[in-house]
């Protein structure tokens, strides 16, 4: 999960990350995936992320199967003292379609994102801060602007809504681990968010690791109807390190 620093500014509280587009963020398949019966398992081969000069797209279900994929597209930096810092996460996000229960092509389950930081030395925990947009337009909760949290484990907790559109949305999270505290702003409004604290398999690594997520989640459209591919654009990303 680990990357070495890059792009780090000289300065005695913090350092800044940041680019116009996603270049260098590793992709992997998250854990909010179903096959229908009959479907070769979801894998990797049914993500991507594709990088152009001022914006990344991520895609789920690129092969239109009857599936759910999910898209973790995340830059990692391994740090011992990752958890004194603040951290202050921003992006710009869209979905370039509507999603609408009479889409097959293109349609939608969810947009998410978040910021961790893995204690693998110590407690071993997973400390965060995430939202989710639901834009499954079967839902009763499309539109739905929810918050991560460790309730039961890990869920979702609703903290607001947004109308399903086409138009750019600027997300920011902070992730403050030494007083367990977060903030989450969207388009200029500030949403109720959780300081999640989850554990993880034994298999992850002893390391200190912060991450930077974006996300997608494709939706299942049935076991009659064909897949449908998810796609959203994220931009202009930036993250602040500095001691609270």
């Amino acid at each position: 999960m680990a990357s070495a620093p890059s792009g780090v500014h000289a300065a005695t509280r913090g350092r800044r990350y940041g680019s116009a587009n996603l270049s260098g963020w590793k992709t992997i398949l998250g854990d909010g995936i179903y096959a229908a019966p009959g479907e070769d398992p979801v894998t990797e081969a049914d993500i991507r992320t594709i990088n152009f000069s001022d914006h990344s797209e991520l895609q789920a279900n690129i092969n239109r199967r009857r599936v759910m994929a999910h898209n973790i597209t995340y830059k990692s930096v391994t740090d011992d003292n990752a958890l004194t810092f603040l951290h202050t996460v921003a992006y710009s996000f869209r979905v370039p379609f509507l999603p609408a229960v009479g889409n097959f092509d293109l349609n939608a389950q969810t947009v998410e994102g978040g910021v961790f930081v893995w204690d693998g030395s110590g407690t071993r925990l997973d400390y965060g801060a995430a939202f989710e947009w639901i834009l499954n337009p079967w839902m009763e909760e499309f539109g739905d602007i929810r918050t991560w949290t460790d309730w039961g484990g890990g869920q979702w907790q609703k903290v607001g809504e947004l109308a399903p559109n086409t138009s750019w949305h600027r997300v920011t999270l902070k992730l403050d681990p030494v007083h367990r505290t977060t903030a989450m702003v969207l388009d200029g409004l500030h949403y109720p968010s959780a300081f999640s604290q989850i554990p993880r398999p034994p298999d992850w690594g002893l390391d200190t690791t912060a991450r930077l997520q974006a996300e997608i989640i494709s939706l299942y459209p049935g076991p009659d109807n064909p897949g449908a591919l998810h796609k959203a654009e994220f931009k202009d990303w930036v993250w602040i390190w500095r001691h609270p």
